[in-house]
């Protein structure tokens, strides 16, 4: 196997891992529609190019991309290169997909892709920048037991907990379930907190106490420490980006015919704040959307309301509210 390795998707999140490649030696032509990203890219040391100039050079492609549908229209324009150029090696194509992609659509392209003799992998990772940057992600990798081990080293240059977790689309099935509980264990953290300093309690004594305590998620460890207590909100996923997996996960819940409504009141409450905050927010901002609606000294703050009942405009731009 030679050391080039394509990778499609030059975001917050893959460009450091797409840096980490080249730091472990790997030759990386990387593809993204943001110039500058590119330009980065270069300047660390990476390859850039049209699929269709490197494609029949590299033994893996990567994907970092924001949705299923880019996944599965990347997946059809690496099927039509395959198709029509000669490989410079024998080997199989593998393609990781590290997006978080829905599920049914990760086992239908690997029926497609099997039809050429394209290996397959979903590897969606959780960790956030802070993590892609240390190259300290943790994988969670679908697929067959053979092309999980292919792929084995490749991931170790980009995270350090990797699991595989089972068929093909386990791993986006157990991210979205993953991001699900990190959205519910934020929101329930952020109407906990601030109904604590409605009583005079400091958030951040809030936060300690649970932290040694049973009610510690990574919310309260490291979401509320770093993002949230200084106003900072700034931890690179955005708002959207995380309604799309509650949503998927609700989704997921209902085809199952699962009875429970949690899933799908987890995804109101996120999908009535990314109406309500900024376009580009931070989903650690959710913080914000729970103080126009929380009770404040035991009364509803009645502009607040109105704001929440007016949340599907999306010009609507909350500020930080003090429940004091």
């Amino acid at each position: 196997m030679n050391g080039n390795v394509g990778f499609i998707g030059l975001g917050k999140m893959g460009l450091p891992m797409a840096k980490n490649l080249l730091r472990n030696h790997y030759n990386v032509f990387g593809a993204d529609v943001n110039e500058d990203a590119l330009i980065e890219f270069r300047a660390a040391g990476g390859n850039t190019g049209k699929l269709e100039e490197w494609i029949s050079d590299v033994h893996s492609i990567i994907l970092m991309l924001p949705s299923s549908a880019i996944v599965n229209k990347v997946l059809e324009d690496i099927i039509s290169y395959v198709t029509h150029r000669a490989r410079a090696n024998h080997e199989p194509l593998m393609i990781i997909d590290m997006s978080s992609s829905y599920p049914s659509d990760t086992r239908e392209n690997n029926k497609k892709l099997k039809q050429y003799h394209i290996n397959f992998v979903d590897a969606p990772v959780s960790g956030g920048v802070k993590k892609a940057v240390d190259g300290t992600l943790t994988i969670m990798a679908g697929g067959t037991a053979d092309h999980f081990q292919n792929c084995k080293r490749l991931l170790g240059s980009m995270g350090t907990n990797i699991f595989h977790v089972g068929p093909i689309g386990s791993g986006h099935l157990i991210k979205a379930i993953n991001n699900y509980l990190s959205a519910s264990h934020l929101l329930a953290s952020c109407e906990a907190v601030q109904l604590l300093e409605s009583f005079g309690v400091e958030p951040k004594h809030a936060i300690n106490v649970f932290n040694q305590s049973t009610g510690r998620s990574g919310s309260t460890e490291y979401k509320f420490p770093n993002f949230i207590l200084t106003e900072s909100y700034d931890s690179g996923f955005s708002l959207d980006l995380i309604k799309k997996d509650i949503g998927m996960a609700n989704q997921l819940f209902k085809d199952s015919g699962a009875a429970t409504s949690l899933p799908e009141m987890v995804y109101q409450k996120y999908n009535e704040a990314s109406n309500a905050l900024d376009k580009e927010a931070d989903h650690t901002e959710i913080n914000k959307f729970v103080s126009s609606y929380l009770l404040k000294r035991g009364i509803l703050n009645e502009e607040n309301e109105k704001i929440v009942a007016g949340s599907t405009d999306s010009g609507t731009n909350l500020r930080p509210g003090s429940l004091r």
